[in-house]
């Protein structure tokens, strides 16, 4: 019988009260909501009365809760990126294991600083590189670990990041800005990719070079006649890929994580309060071209060169028609080529005396549906990568997948790399 884990939430916002924490209503008997931590009364109110969580046991801040005597097993920390050192060094120090929101630092002093209290205070944390978890992913990896393709050569991969997307998130959202939320889109939205370029490949990455930049957003690309509030004064609504309508209300739960938190303290939504939110003082409402983006990237390419020669190449691209991250290994003995979203990929072997000169073996993953329900979010990496740390702190075994902070400053380091060697027109050496 397996200890139930007990937790408090540090930042209830999305990731750690919606997603993660929802392990607790999936699975009682692995894991609990005792606690929650969070300055925003709205969202503290709607998490303890989603797990049930006494009123004395809930605090605005961390600093009140390391001054109580420790009541829980772990942390699960979803706070903004900047604030993961201020949040994550007291709950290492009062004893707390952590699973801990990526990217985990914004530059390399706040890494070290993380993972130097974590191994001083003997603690297990795990960083939440989800997509190691995705069975796409993870089937993947069991090719390489049993030398079916040999011994990699090169690998591919990239992400589409789709126009609406681009726009909630990384334009009018909170990861648009260095200002604001202290990262560069390769480090908010693909350290997952890099992390697990790192984690396939399996090798010390030696030297880093990279291009990209901003391309389609800012002032200087608004077209002559937009508005400033696209269900106001634009007379383009109706055409634009970025319209608040179309992206918003055409399906109100796309992003309604992120569009309609304005409105969470509100019951019972209506289209039309929607509708009239958007217009008004919505920030999601506003012209896609009048945010500050100081410079951050849309568009992004990472080359890597491993110590046994291998080389690895990345793109983000911000923008496309549809959300698509596609990849593809080629080693000494065959290759391995797929894509996340049709979870499907095709396993070919070097055979030079067959027909084609090489066989081929394709795979479909099954969405039968587990706890996850048909794979869950990021393809069925959320729910599993908490378990797997459930696991740790409990003392049993983790699977191959298993993000152990130690591990997970690898991809961090190279992402630091790439952004140096974008903005200096250089390359970099780890």
């Amino acid at each position: 019988m397996k200890k139930t884990i007990e937790v408090i939430l540090v930042g209830a916002g999305n990731r750690a009260g919606n997603i993660y924490g929802s392990v607790a209503l999936r699975c009682p008997d692995r894991m609990k909501v005792v606690g929650i931590v969070d300055p925003d009364p709205v969202r503290m109110r709607l998490m303890r009365e989603r797990y049930q969580v006494p009123e004395e046991n809930c605090f605005d801040d961390v600093s009140e809760l390391v001054k109580q005597e420790k009541f829980a097993d772990a942390v699960i920390n979803g706070t903004m990126d900047e604030l993961h050192v201020q949040t994550a060094i007291p709950t290492l120090e009062k004893g707390y294991d952590l699973l801990l929101e990526k990217p985990f630092c914004i530059n390399e002093e706040e890494m070290n600083r993380i993972v130097e209290v974590a191994n001083r205070c003997g603690r297990k944390v795990f960083i939440c590189h989800v997509l190691r978890y995705a069975p796409f992913y993870s089937a993947i990896k069991k090719h390489l670990l049993d030398e079916e393709i040999g011994q990699i050569i090169s690998i591919e991969m990239c992400e589409h990041v789709s126009y609406h997307h681009m726009a909630v998130s990384y334009v009018r959202g909170k990861w648009r800005s260095e200002k604001l939320c202290f990262t560069p889109m390769l480090l908010a939205k693909s350290c997952h990719d890099v992390d697990m370029m790192m984690w396939l490949v399996r090798q010390k990455p030696m030297s880093i070079a990279s291009m990209g930049g901003e391309f389609q957003f800012g002032l200087h690309n608004k077209p002559e006649k937009a508005g400033n509030r696209c269900m106001k004064d634009c007379p383009l609504n109706r055409e634009c890929p970025f319209s608040a309508e179309g992206n918003y209300l055409i399906d109100p739960n796309r992003w309604g994580q992120y569009v309609w938190k304005c409105l969470e303290n509100e019951e019972n939504l209506t289209i039309e309060r929607k509708r009239e939110s958007l217009s008004t003082d919505n920030p999601y409402g506003k012209c896609v071209w009048d945010f500050e983006r100081d410079g951050n990237c849309d568009h992004q390419s990472v080359m890597v060169q491993f110590e046994n020669g291998a080389t690895g190449i990345f793109n983000m691209v911000g923008g496309a028609a549809k959300s698509e991250r596609n990849i593809h290994i080629v080693g000494t003995k065959g290759e391995i080529k797929g894509t996340f979203e049709d979870q499907a990929y095709v396993v070919r072997k070097i055979n030079a005396f067959s027909e084609k000169g090489y066989e081929e073996i394709h795979y479909k993953l099954n969405e039968t549906g587990d706890m996850t329900g048909a794979f869950g979010g990021h393809g069925g990496g959320d729910v599993r990568l908490v378990l797997d740390f459930l696991n740790s702190v409990a003392g049993d075994q983790t699977t191959f997948s298993a993000t152990e902070i130690n591990d997970s400053t690898v991809s961090h380091q190279v992402v630091f790399k790439a952004m140096k060697a974008m903005r200096d027109g250089t390359v970099e050496r780890l």
